[in-house]
């Protein structure tokens, strides 16, 4: 029983007529380059998405009150006082007050022990998450409940939300998104353009293959099948290498990642759903080459012969 062709297989009557050298040489590699800066700049892209979508839903929803108080004792007494009063609140997930130790450990990259040492009092800080982002004017209305049940004295107390300083970051994580996007499209494009030069040379070196082959009563879209089935093998070809490299790099920078102190980029990483989509792209690029071969075929013989 013959084995069934594949696809993309070329015959060995379709090697004679347009040889192998063509595309085996820099093309596969050129596309190797293409697909694995467009894996990095799509993966920079959905990692950052994804540490937006994460810091937006879970920091967005957490405030910090400091109530300023220069005796160590009434300090201690007036921060208990208010975590009960806020654990009361509607709205409120969690309260934790934060103990002074920890407060003046925030304080020593920047003052050292000379904080501590010159007996410079800290704020008592009170950490809130609350079940849904507060807005500014939820903020401020919490103040004004605090403050009158302290007495009145409103500049003892402040309530910093996240969301306020964490802004300018989430526009800059969108910026880059954005930016992100743009090298992949730009290198898709180039990709594009990469294939229908490459196209177009074949063409002109065969042009007396195909010529002959035309009087022969081969058509255009039989030609055009020639230079797709090789572009395509060449495209999987390069798409593999720039994968396998893309994602070993991947693994490598999240191992990197993984092992930085709690912070903003302490928890970033590749979602699964962006692996998915990886893989997709050097199916894509295939796609992409294969309508690009086609196209350039039909179109320069159309004005060729």
């Amino acid at each position: 029983m013959a084995l069934q062709r594949t696809p993309f297989a070329i015959a060995a009557h379709e090697r004679k007529l347009i040889p192998d050298g063509r595309f085996s040489g820099a093309m596969p590699w050129v596309m190797a380059i293409m697909i694995f800066l467009a894996l990095l700049s799509a993966a920079a892209a959905l990692t950052l998405f994804d540490a937006a979508r994460q810091g937006r839903s879970e920091l967005t929803r957490q405030a910090t009150v400091q109530l300023l108080e220069d005796d160590p004792q009434m300090r201690a007494v007036e921060q208990q006082r208010l975590a009960s009063r806020l654990r009361n609140m509607p709205g409120i997930a969690s309260v934790r007050a934060v103990p002074e130790s920890e407060a003046r450990a925030l304080l020593q990259p920047w003052l050292g022990d000379s904080a501590e040492a010159a007996g410079i009092p800290v704020p008592a800080l009170i950490d809130v998450e609350f079940a849904q982002a507060p807005s500014a004017e939820r903020l401020l209305q919490m103040r004004r409940e605090l403050a009158r049940d302290n007495g009145g004295n409103r500049s003892d107390i402040r309530i910093d939300g996240n969301a306020q300083w964490l802004e300018p970051w989430f526009r800059l994580m969108r910026t880059l998104l954005v930016m992100a996007g743009g090298i992949v499209l730009l290198l898709l494009l180039a990709t594009a353009a990469t294939v229908a030069l490459a196209v177009r040379g074949a063409l002109n070196t065969h042009k007396g293959t195909i010529e002959i082959m035309h009087m022969m009563g081969s058509t255009d879209l039989q030609a055009a099948r020639l230079f797709q089935r090789r572009v395509a093998l060449d495209s999987l070809f390069g798409g593999a290498i720039g994968l396998a490299s893309a994602t070993g790099l991947l693994l490598l920078l999240g191992n990197r990642v993984q092992a930085l102190d709690p912070g903003l980029l302490a928890g970033a990483g590749m979602p699964i759903y962006g692996w998915l989509l990886l893989l997709l792209i050097p199916l894509a690029v295939t796609g992409l080459s294969i309508a690009m071969a086609r196209w350039t075929v039909l179109s320069t013989l159309k004005n060729m012969l």
